[in-house]
């Protein structure tokens, strides 16, 4: 994966965390799968392992991370990590 690519999802992940919606407790699993995908973007961790995945508590939380992981690898696009849906009630 491109350095510009990553750049570029990163900052879509923190505009999507910047969406007041993902403070619902509705989107707590989104927004806690979020962060962690920006720690994964970041580090650059390119497996399940080391990003420590299994920390996360809830399946949701834990699937948006392993598509991070899957986006640093080119097994999935951005679109895809970027296209879980935020809750409105």
């Amino acid at each position: 994966m491109e350095e510009k690519e990553i750049k570029n999802c990163i900052r879509a992940i923190k505009k999507r965390l910047d969406d007041k919606r993902v403070n619902r407790f509705c989107n707590s699993s989104v927004k806690t799968g979020y962060i962690k995908s920006l720690e994964i973007l970041e580090k650059k961790i390119c497996n399940y392992e080391d990003a420590n995945i299994k920390e996360l508590p809830t399946v949701q939380s834990r699937a948006i991370a392993v598509l991070a992981v899957d986006f640093l690898n080119g097994e999935c696009t951005d679109s895809v990590l970027l296209g879980v849906p935020i809750k409105d009630k």
